[in-house]
């Protein structure tokens, strides 16, 4: 029987770390929920992607999870509508989680799933159909299984490159990156990651959102606009460190420094919120 750990979110769920308010394993096990009540949504997804389409927030991890068993398509809310509808047809999504405010951005007609109240509630609107979702106790889960396993090779999350292609990441690939960052940045269960980038590609769901969350830690989600919001939140959050997208010596990398160096590639201009 496979390792339920094999899987990105349960072996995030079972790290025991914490995203904002909540429990990781708290907001797995009501994305899993979701699946379990909403039986126009699992028609909606059989045989095809899912899609996420989420500010930065608690709610990833809720999506995630409730894309199990198929890949979750990563969307850009900045790309133009037009762009979207395309990436949503060429990857064959049948529904996106997302929120009240990006819905316009979808194509009409889209199966969506609204998790601004997540992880209390959801709403799934689907043709024909609004239903509001309790998402349960948010106890988390039980977990049992070898933290150390390798991912499955099933995908995990697709997005689309500038290119226009569409490049796929599998469970093995992105346990595998979490795990090699925990290991580089030395991520312990007292650390508080200040992730300024948002999830819609692999290196900021490997290394600002599955690492801190393997190791144990309390990762918060922000989109800031400048580099006076970032030293706001350093003074004020009680952070340790600041995952985002820095220039370094080896190049432009998706990593994380502790505060007192942060502080310092902040004054030497190395953050970049391009992409945030």
């Amino acid at each position: 029987m496979t390792d339920p750990l094999a899987l990105l979110p349960l072996a995030i769920a079972a790290g025991g770390g914490r995203v904002g308010p909540f429990d990781a394993s708290q907001l797995v096990a009501a994305g899993l929920t979701l699946l379990q009540r909403s039986a126009p949504l699992v028609r909606a997804l059989a045989g095809r992607r899912s899609a996420i389409l989420l500010p930065s927030g608690p709610a990833f991890l809720v999506a995630l999870a409730a894309s199990e068993g198929r890949g979750a398509l990563l969307l850009d809310g900045t790309s133009p509508p037009a762009l979207i509808a395309w990436q949503l047809a060429d990857a064959d999504v049948g529904a996106v989680f997302t929120t009240e405010a990006l819905v316009p951005r979808l194509p009409s007609d889209t199966p969506v799933v609204l998790l601004d109240d997540a992880p209390r509630v959801a709403r799934v609107i689907v043709p024909d159909r609004i239903m509001n979702i309790d998402l349960g106790s948010h106890h988390g889960l039980s977990l049992e299984g070898d933290t150390a396993t390798r991912g499955r090779d099933e995908e995990c999350i697709a997005a689309y490159m500038p290119s226009g292609d569409r490049q796929v990441w599998s469970h093995r690939v992105l346990i595998a990156a979490g795990r090699a960052a925990v290991a580089e940045l030395l991520l312990t269960p007292v650390d508080h990651v200040l992730s300024l980038l948002p999830c819609r590609d692999s290196e900021a769901v490997a290394v600002c959102l599955a690492a801190p969350l393997f190791a144990g830690a309390r990762v918060t989600m922000r989109s800031p606009i400048s580099v006076a919001d970032v030293r706001h939140a350093v003074d004020h959050d009680d952070v340790t460190m600041i995952a985002a997208r820095w220039r370094t010596e080896t190049g432009i990398r998706v990593t994380a420094f502790s505060v007192a160096n942060a502080v310092q590639q902040l004054r030497d201009g190395n953050l970049i919120l391009t992409d945030a």
